[in-house]
């Protein structure tokens, strides 16, 4: 059985947004992500939401209505998680969802811990760098030469709070990292959990809110909860009739309350795999009903989230001219901004995502552009990623890119460039990423195209502050 090298900062605390924040939990000398960090900011004071009624009562009429702590005793239940160290090898990962997973290798042992049931999360903190690393439907193949297989995996940077790229998965459903929120036993048997905890519901809505980056339903209706929804148990719901492990969860379910992560059984709270925890305590969870819950209003990402660079990525705004996107420049012929409520994109062709509009290059044989120019105030350290979603016509090999020139403080230039693929595809994303060494004061976009034929659209391009953990172009 694994060790658990768990040691809690209990005393050290800082106030951001007005909110007094602990010091986040440590495993192997690693804090949890930052204290400002969505997973360990308190919501106790947190404005109701004004739809909690309806999420909550949508919420019930949809499957269970009493809490479940889907962990125990019982190894068979929970989420495991383990520790390695720099010497760990890296070995090899496949994932059948590469194109929203951080390609590998990733230091895995062979004989690391595998969630049961039909997830098999491994979850491995890899505790000299501290670097966090996650996988869904994990499979060793054997070897160390061929590694691991999997859906989707995503590295986390432990001292960051950068988020998955918009619109993108990790091993969990919401693009959420899975181990800040855990209830972990060692946790609850010391009295304190100071960090939200993950649950699932049986029906979510096609919709994520922050930190969540990715939904995983097809429901719209506006009472389903999206990704990310935040719920506490309420202040009022008397709680004096719990003690130990169970106590201790209930007490960290009305301070920092918990963040929906997936899709699964109602009301289902996340945990550690771990003989230490005690059903007789949990178990009293049970009773907690569904409507002992209230939605709250999310605090906002705290100031070093980076958000999009780039404006007006997805094309929605345009221009008076109505053919160029608002915040670019355009030096094109019949290249122009088109949406959807003429049928321009043409027949059964949708946006890559949310919104009407995207950009069409129609092959003219010209040299033709989209630019924008981003400028950074103060300079950006880290480097970038730019992405977009891509759909060809007939489109020629070797005729047309997106390239981002970095500029730094000095002068100093590094090029970015994303091909546009060939042939004919469907919408898919794409992205690149790279930290050149510099600080970045400026970023020149600009896509350009010299096909003689064929067919180019655009959808969501964007440019983020950071490049550690993204993965290069999907292949066409």
């Amino acid at each position: 059985m694994r060790a658990f090298r768990l040691s809690l900062a209990l005393c050290a605390v800082v106030a951001v947004f007005g909110v007094t924040l602990a010091a986040p939990p440590s495993i192997g000398g690693c804090q949890i992500f930052p204290s400002n960090n969505a997973w360990n900011t308190p919501v106790d004071t947190a404005e109701v939401h004004p739809n909690s009624a309806n999420y909550i009562a949508n919420i019930n009429a949809n499957g269970g209505d009493y809490v479940h702590p889907d962990f125990g005793e019982d190894p068979s239940y929970g989420i495991p998680w383990t520790t390695v160290t720099s010497s760990q090898p890296l070995v090899p990962i496949s994932f059948y969802y590469p194109d929203e997973s951080d390609p590998g290798p990733y230091p895995i042992p062979s004989n690391a811990p595998v969630e049961s049931g039909s997830d098999h999360h491994v979850l491995i903190v890899e505790t000299t760098n501290c670097v966090l690393y996650e996988v869904y439907d994990a499979e060793y193949t054997g070897s160390d030469t061929t590694g691991w297989e999997a859906g989707s995996g995503a590295v986390w940077p432990l001292g960051s709070n950068d988020l998955r790229p918009d619109g993108w998965t990790s091993a969990d459903a919401a693009g959420l990292p899975i181990l800040p929120g855990l209830a972990r036993c060692d946790e609850a048997e010391s009295g304190t959990i100071d960090h939200a905890l993950r649950v699932t519901f049986s029906v979510t809505q096609r919709a994520y809110i922050y930190p969540a980056t990715h939904f995983a339903s097809s429901e719209t209706g506006a009472n389903y909860p999206p990704m990310g929804l935040r719920l506490r148990l309420k202040a009022s719901y008397n709680i004096s009739h719990l003690d130990g492990q169970a106590l201790a969860i209930a007490q960290a379910l009305k301070k920092y309350g918990m963040i929906v992560a997936d899709n699964g059984s109602n009301w289902f709270i996340s945990g550690e795999t771990n003989p230490g925890c005690w059903d007789d305590d949990l178990n009293r969870l049970k009773d907690i009903p569904g409507t002992a819950f209230e939605v709250v209003v999310s605090p906002p990402p705290p100031s070093d989230v980076p958000g999009d660079l780039l404006k007006n990525g997805g094309f929605e705004a345009a221009s008076p001219n109505g053919k160029t996107p608002a915040y670019w420049t355009r030096d094109a012929q019949k290249d122009k901004q088109v949406c959807n409520t003429e049928d321009a994109l043409g027949p059964d062709v949708i946006v890559a995502q949310a919104g009407n509009c995207a950009y069409r290059f129609k092959g003219n044989g010209t040299n033709d552009k989209l630019k924008q120019t981003i400028k950074l105030s103060p300079a950006l350290a880290g480097g970038v990623t730019v992405s977009a979603y891509i759909k060809t016509e007939a489109n020629p090999a070797g005729s047309g890119k997106i390239k981002a020139k970095l500029i730094g403080t000095g002068g100093e230039t590094e090029t970015l460039s994303l091909d546009f693929p060939s042939g004919t595809l469907d919408w898919a994303p794409y992205s690149v990423g790279q930290d050149p060494g510099f600080a970045i004061a400026k970023v020149k976009v600009k896509v350009k195209t010299t096909a003689g034929s064929g067919f180019v659209w655009l959808d969501t391009v964007s440019v983020v502050a950071g490049a550690s953990r993204l993965p290069v172009p999907a292949a066409p």
